[in-house]
């Protein structure tokens, strides 16, 4: 248990990230409470080939035994690597896949992945599409975590809805703001603009700037409801942070992935026409379910469980990797 984890970045931003940046996020918070129990963790944090180059360096000097790569770029190179090297390679490709419309990138992000012969996929789905590609890959669903302990919660709401994250076009802003629009519902939408996407009058007055993390730990739970209304995630990372904060979600079925869709603070919406309803019902249940709602987080997606399952899983995987 005390062998050497790498975590493999994109490149593209720093770890742990000043803000926005879940799987920046992710690989900080796994090795963070790896490093607690005294397991000893690297991160590389580089492009595809300054990534293998520095993998291979670290391998030479002994302190690579297991390589997690969240990006997929590297993963076909680090695959040739691994069989020199006998480190055990995982991949994840936290592409946002919709299973209804596989679009260019997400078939790319698969294809690039599927090098690697062990994968923790997001959600139970992905599975098959990666054997599809890979027949021989070894694949474990590993859920997104959740750094329960460091959000704040708070008894009462203020009746307002929140909308946090990227403004994207797959995470549908302005199609949320339009069918809020005349409802009454107050909702604020923080995240930074990040690609040429259609902002409204109705969004536009609604748009609110950034958080930084300490905002996002600190004063989510101020919210009574959080929405989400994407076309496609992995399972994003902001609808359990709100679980952590004890607010109730409204959400799109793709941005619902491994939630308990019967527990009564979940509101799965199939079209925008039923979201005002949905946060209206939100907002009303927020305080009789917020204690509940945060236990909810805790027990499923907090990272010292799920930090448990992925040490479980490498040392089955390592075991397979010996005998073999």
């Amino acid at each position: 248990m005390k062998r050497h984890h790498v975590f493999v970045g994109h490149g593209d931003n720093p770890i742990p990230p000043p803000a926005w940046g879940a799987v920046e996020h992710i690989i900080w918070q796994y090795s963070v409470r790896l490093e607690r129990r005294g397991i000893p963790t690297h991160i590389v944090n580089r492009k595809k080939w300054g990534a293998v180059l520095e993998v291979l360096k670290l391998s030479l000097q002994g302190k690579a035994d297991v390589v997690y790569c969240h990006a997929e770029k590297p993963v076909k190179l680090l695959a040739l690597l691994a069989k020199w090297r006998k480190f055990l390679l995982i991949a994840t490709t936290h592409n946002p896949i919709s299973p209804d419309n596989i679009d260019p990138g997400a078939s790319k992000a698969l294809r690039r992945s599927s090098h690697s012969p062990y994968q923790f996929v997001g959600r139970p789905d992905i599975e098959p599409m990666i054997l599809a590609l890979s027949p021989t890959a070894h694949c474990a669903v590993q859920f997104n975590a959740v750094e329960v302990e460091e959000f704040k919660t708070t008894p009462k709401g203020n009746g307002k809805a929140i909308c946090l994250g990227r403004i994207q076009v797959r995470k549908r802003q302005n199609e949320t703001a339009l069918a809020l629009q005349g409802s009454g519902l107050d909702c604020d939408f923080f995240g930074p603009i990040m690609e040429d996407v259609p902002i409204s009058d109705e969004l536009r007055m609604r748009l609110r700037g950034e958080w930084s993390r300490d905002n996002i730990h600190n004063r989510l739970c101020e919210y009574s409801c959080l929405i989400l209304t994407s076309r496609s995630e992995r399972q994003p990372l902001v609808a359990i942070e709100a679980l952590a904060a004890g607010i109730p979600v409204v959400l799109s079925p793709n941005a619902a992935w491994n939630l308990d869709h019967s527990k009564p603070y979940i509101f799965v919406v199939g079209s925008d026409d039923q979201l005002a309803n949905a946060v209206t019902n939100a907002i009303a249940i927020r305080d009789q379910y917020s204690a509940e709602i945060r236990k909810y987080a805790e027990e499923i997606f907090n990272y010292e469980v799920l930090v448990d399952d992925y040490l479980a899983q490498v040392e089955k995987w390592w075991s397979q990797e010996k005998v073999h």
